[in-house]
């Protein structure tokens, strides 16, 4: 496929062989399932946590969005960590961390009210919690921009994203039968036996591979192999001789750029409005509609989102191929996602029906999914030499949205007696100022 001005660069590392391509990008897709089936485990359970602990909503959205208080200021330099040092050598640690944890919460939040300080703790758990998941998604990032080609980036990257959505169903469908039958609290360890499975397998894989990735394992592909090759413009020989210590990245040149800022304001308001949707909407669902079945609403949008976040990717790709520019593509799956989210969210305070209310939120939910063509995977288009470190940076814009927009809608429930049409109409009004920004400055152009 021809490629325009800017539009290529080839990786710093050893580039996969399509086999190698297949098995990473399942490895990564199922790590990032169980990363989020581990992270929607408390929203999932909220009510039933909050009954127990009688916490009131703006206690929940304390707790809730105080995990992402570590999230976003560690994703500021996790990515440039991940680059720096290697990304397989940091996420076998920063996942078995946050495995435990996981696993462990229900102990944790027992002890806390053991304590005196039972608020601090929790909230210590939830920003540790936190931290050490805010390495697993720039890892990944850094992985993919060292060892594909520009043409293949974005899908694959786009699909390994998917694995959240994947994972939130899990959570949603497998948690309302365990903590319906069991307890909250046998869903956390649930969630955790299986990442636990996953941190095994993804140190296989990389055993496995020894050598042939990370920082200085760039060797020759053999000559049977069949490697992933933008035949335009990569040989085997640009790809081995960028063998060079990780480049400093320019972030005045980036930062200057009303490129990056449109894509950041695109980001933080689709991840704001993800967020409240994550977070808040197994509580609305279950105050709103007391009779309805926990498994039918915390499965059925995230369903949604499963299929056109995989669907996404493919749809770019197609776009490319027929011509459009990058720039092109990535405004238009971007702005069709948050345009589409506004007008369902505003749909919300019209209808009372729990099966009009689920259409709509089932339509957010896939209108979501079209971010993974759109912004999700820009920072490979605007520095595809320094994805580990910008996608970090550029990450916590939407990571802050988690205890920025989480809180304050919890706040916002409290204070206006749990009126949720106050939530939706906000979260849809930002939603269309990210469109129009991104619509007007975003680029799929290399910046650095």
């Amino acid at each position: 496929m021809l490629k325009r001005p800017g539009e290529y660069e080839p990786p710093l590392g050893k580039i996969w062989t399509r086999a190698e391509s297949r098995m990473w990008t399942i490895t990564m897709f199922s790590g990032t399932c169980v990363l989020y089936a581990a992270r929607a485990s408390l929203p999932i359970c909220a009510a039933a946590v909050a009954k127990e602990f009688a916490w009131n909503k703006t206690d929940s959205g304390t707790v809730l969005s105080c995990f992402f208080w570590g999230y976003a200021l560690t994703q500021v330099f996790a990515g440039r960590i991940a680059d720096k040092y290697g990304a397989e050598k940091i996420l076998p640690y920063s996942s078995l961390a946050w495995t435990m944890i996981t696993f462990f919460t229900p102990h944790l939040f027992d002890f806390a009210y053991w304590t005196n300080y039972p608020l601090v703790v929790l909230l210590a758990i939830r920003v540790l919690t936190g931290v050490c998941q805010a390495f697993h998604i720039p890892s990944l990032a850094s992985i993919v921009s060292k060892h594909l080609a520009a043409a293949d980036k974005g899908r694959v990257f786009g699909i390994v994203l998917a694995g959240s959505h994947w994972g939130t169903v899990l959570a949603g469908a497998i948690g309302s039968i365990l903590i319906e039958w069991i307890g909250w609290r046998s869903l956390f360890q649930f969630v955790g036996i299986l990442s636990l499975i996953w941190c095994w397998a993804f140190r296989w894989v990389l055993d496995k591979n020894k050598g042939m990735t990370g920082g200085g394992g760039r060797s020759s592909p053999q000559p049977d192999e069949e490697v992933l090759l933008d035949k335009k413009h990569d040989t085997i020989e640009s790809h081995l001789s960028a063998n060079t210590p990780c480049p400093s990245v320019p972030w005045g040149t980036l930062f200057r750029h009303p490129a990056f800022w449109a894509a950041a304001v695109a980001q933080y308001t689709g991840g704001n409005s993800y967020s409240i949707l994550f977070n808040w909407l197994p509580s609305y669902f279950h105050e709103t509609f007391p009779t309805a079945k926990g498994v039918v609403y915390n499965v059925v949008p995230s369903l949604a989102i499963v299929v056109t976040s995989l669907v996404a990717p493919v749809m770019a790709s197609r776009f490319l191929a027929e011509g459009k520019t990058v720039t092109y593509t990535r405004k238009l799956m971007e702005g069709a996602s948050l345009i589409g989210i506004a007008f369902c969210l505003m749909l919300v305070p019209m209808t009372s029906s729990f099966w009009v209310s689920l259409l709509i939120f089932t339509m957010a939910m896939a209108a979501r999914g079209l971010h993974h063509g759109g912004v999700s995977v820009n920072p490979h288009d605007f520095a595809p030499n320094h994805a580990g470190s910008v996608f970090g940076v550029f990450n916590a814009c939407g990571a802050i949205t988690g205890f920025v927009g989480v809180y304050i809608a919890g706040h916002i429930l409290e204070a206006t007696n749990n009126n949720w049409s106050y939530v939706f109409v906000v979260t849809a009004a930002q939603c269309v100022v990210g469109a129009m920004v991104y619509t007007l400055l975003g680029t799929g152009q290399k910046i650095i």
